[in-house]
């Protein structure tokens, strides 16, 4: 079961004007009952974000430590 924070911090954020991908997700799962889509878009965010993660390791990485 997902913390309080999962939900209430993007709505925050958002200020209740502007849907957030999690809000969206959430919404397609709940009240949507369109677990397709909210699968699709759950899939689709684990990629862009294990994207954006190897990225930044490998900039990262080729970094010389101080000497």
């Amino acid at each position: 079961m997902p913390s309080l924070g999962a939900y209430v911090t993007p709505r925050v954020l958002g200020g209740g004007k502007h849907m957030m991908i999690g809000s969206f997700i959430e919404l397609q799962f709940g009240q949507g009952r369109n677990w397709p889509l909210g699968a699709s878009l759950s899939m689709l965010l684990l990629i862009i974000v294990g994207i954006g993660l190897m990225f930044y390791v490998r900039v990262t990485s080729r970094e010389k430590p101080y000497d």
